[in-house]
């Protein structure tokens, strides 16, 4: 503790000097018989950086672009907020920076904790912010100025803000552009002069003719063109210039190059892509087609606004595949891929001849394994039985015909099973949704359904039919008349190999017929109708003939002669017999005998006789003369 004595001060001065001691640092006074006693207590001294804070004068809110910022000062702090005068921090580096672009002194080194700046300008933005950091210390936190609206400078130039296109047809408005009026740092000038500055466009391009709306008048320094066009021309660019004096003298400014293309439908192509991967069956989502120039740009102005797009593809299609253009695109909203890997649409306009459209890739995933298909068939006939057959597969599938390539059913095992003797493997488990056979074999001849069944789930089966050996020469039946009651051995000729001939009779016979092994036999008159068939060996198939009409009829024969011939007189006689047809001619070997038939029952010959007198009596012959000249004879009696 420290005396102070003043015995000369008056209480209102020694009031003001107890004040200025607390101000000094003094905790406490005491006053004691005209003596002050005072407690004083050292400075505090700053702690370590703890912040950067702007502090007066501070950076202002509007300035001109490329003119130079009033000073501001930033000062280093501690966490108390106490300005850190010496010492570490006391010196450290400042930075400035901004969202916009600023030139000047930056970073600058703190004196007594306080870095002042004073030359630093915003050449580029319009709503600008300051960030203050020490660049010495870590950890530090920044500070951030108000916003600074940034006035552009004067106007010096003009530029495109957003450019020409590069393509555009004969007499359709070119795609929106912009030109702006700047200021030598590039912002836009947009109030003040120069903002509302007329800007006119020109072509010099060679056979290019610049049409419609040529001028626009800036507002807030951006001048918008929607109007122009070229009415002709092929590879043309455009000139920009500010018409308004005195920025009249400001360089004219020239585009690239603008591909022009006529207005006529020259192909079609893809607007929207169709989705790249979609699982088979389900409607793929929306997607356009537009009739273009031959630039690739789609027409406008409805000029093939009903012209009829049709989709076509080597993967199978269903759904709505053709849609009729409106304004010069047709939509796609409900086809679907049925099946197929990696699907491309093809693109044609069926109203008018013009180049068709590939669309990108859709690949398909399949669904659920619900069926067994021969991808690759085995073979359809085989030489000889017992020969290993050509490799085949079978794929496991989904209902629309896609191969299971993963998931349930993609390894399945898959059994060949067939009615015919079968040799070798025949079962073989599926490798990415297929099962291949190399080593099967039928061991007979013949016609042979080979049946491919998922063993290891429910699923429709394959069936395929591969014939066995070759074959036979054509086999013919050569026995195709017979008598009534009588057995007729039936014969063949042609045929390959060792196989047995067996006989069948078929439906369509008429004459009662009977067939054991080879014989044949009617009851009737009337027709049998055989079919021959030569079996297998181990190369040839068994083979069968055309179906044979066997005919049988009654046998042409004169049994006896009913009633009684006499000499010198007409008789009518009875010939008793079969065979008979045609009314027949009857001769004798009786001298003076005639005779007439007036009756053919085919078995029954009803003969008028007539005897000349004289002709010795006896046994004596009469012979009946069919019209194919066969003779049958029978004896009689003459009286």
């Amino acid at each position: 503790m420290m005396n102070f004595l003043n015995p000369q001060a008056g209480s209102r001065s020694l009031r003001s000097w107890m004040k200025s001691l607390v101000a000094l640092g003094a905790t406490s006074a005491l006053m004691v018989g005209g003596l002050a006693f005072v407690a004083v207590s050292p400075a505090s001294a700053a702690g370590t950086p703890s912040k950067v804070v702007y502090t007066s004068p501070i950076p202002p809110t509007t300035t001109t672009a490329g003119a130079v910022l009033s000073s501001f000062n930033v000062s280093v702090e501690d966490s108390g907020s106490t300005v850190i005068t010496s010492g570490a921090g006391s010196t450290d580096l400042v930075a400035i920076t901004s969202n916009c672009t600023l030139t000047g002194n930056t970073p600058v080194a703190a004196v007594a904790g306080v870095a002042s700046f004073g030359a630093i300008a915003i050449t580029t933005g319009t709503n600008c912010t300051l960030v203050a950091s020490d660049a010495t210390t870590g950890g530090v936190t920044t500070a951030s100025s108000a916003n600074i609206v940034v006035t552009a400078a004067a106007a010096i130039k003009i530029a495109y803000t957003t450019a020409p296109p590069t393509a555009a047809t004969l007499g359709v408005s070119l795609a929106t552009f912009k030109v702006s009026v700047e200021d030598t740092y590039g912002n836009v000038v947009s109030s003040g002069v120069g903002s509302v500055d007329t800007v006119a466009l020109t072509t010099s391009s060679a056979g290019c003719t610049l049409a419609g709306t040529d001028t626009a008048t800036a507002a807030a320094g951006v001048a918008t063109f929607s109007g122009a066009y070229f009415s002709t021309g092929a590879s043309c660019t455009l000139t920009a210039a500010d018409t308004l004096s005195p920025d009249s003298t400001f360089s004219a400014i020239t585009s690239g190059a603008i591909n022009v293309v006529s207005n006529t439908p020259t192909e079609v192509g893809f607007t929207t892509q169709p989705i790249t991967s979609i699982a088979a069956g389900t409607v793929l989502p929306p997607f356009s087609v537009s009739i273009e120039a031959s630039n690739g740009v789609a027409l406008s102005g409805g000029i093939a606004a009903s012209d009829v797009i049709v989709l076509t593809s080597a993967c199978v299609l269903t759904g709505t595949t053709s849609a009729t253009a409106i304004n010069d695109v047709a939509t796609f909203t409900a086809v679907t891929i049925k099946s197929g890997t990696d699907c491309q649409l093809v693109a044609t306009d069926m109203t008018r001849a013009l180049a068709t459209a590939t669309s990108t890739v859709v690949t398909l995933t399949a669904g659920a394994a619900t069926q067994v298909v021969f991808r690759t068939a085995p073979p359809t006939t085989e030489a000889t039985a017992g020969t290993i057959l050509a490799a085949f597969t079978v794929s496991v599938e989904d209902v629309n015909g896609n191969v299971v390539t993963s998931g349930l059913g993609s390894a399945d095992l898959i059994t060949i099973t067939s009615p015919c003797t079968l040799g070798g493997a025949t079962t073989a488990n599926a490798f990415s949704g297929v099962a291949t056979f190399s080593a099967l074999s039928i061991g007979v001849t013949g016609a042979c359904v080979l049946t491919a069944t998922d063993s290891s789930r429910t699923a429709t089966v394959a069936t395929h039919t591969t014939s066995v050996g070759v074959a036979q020469a054509t086999l013919t039946i050569r026995t195709l008349k017979g008598a009534v009651g009588t057995s007729l051995n039936l014969a063949t000729s042609g045929g390959s190999g060792t196989g047995a001939v067996t006989y069948t009779l078929a439906a369509g016979s008429s004459a009662g017929c009977t067939l054991t092994g080879s014989s044949l036999k009617a009851a009737r008159t009337g027709t049998c109708v055989i079919t021959a068939t030569k079996a297998g060996d181990t190369t040839h198939i068994s083979g069968s003939s055309a179906a044979a009409t066997v005919s049988f009829i009654v046998p042409f024969k004169v049994v006896r002669v009913a009633g009684v011939i006499i000499v010198g007189r007409t008789r009518i006689v009875t010939l008793v017999g079969s065979g008979f047809y045609g009314r027949p001619s009857i001769i004798s070997n009786v001298r003076g005998l005639t005779s007439r038939v007036i009756r053919d029952t085919g078995t029954h010959l009803v003969v008028v006789v007539s005897v000349k007198p004289g002709a010795p009596l006896g046994t004596r012959v009469l012979v009946v003369i069919l019209r194919n000249g066969k003779r049958a004879a029978v004896r009689f009696n003459l009286r």
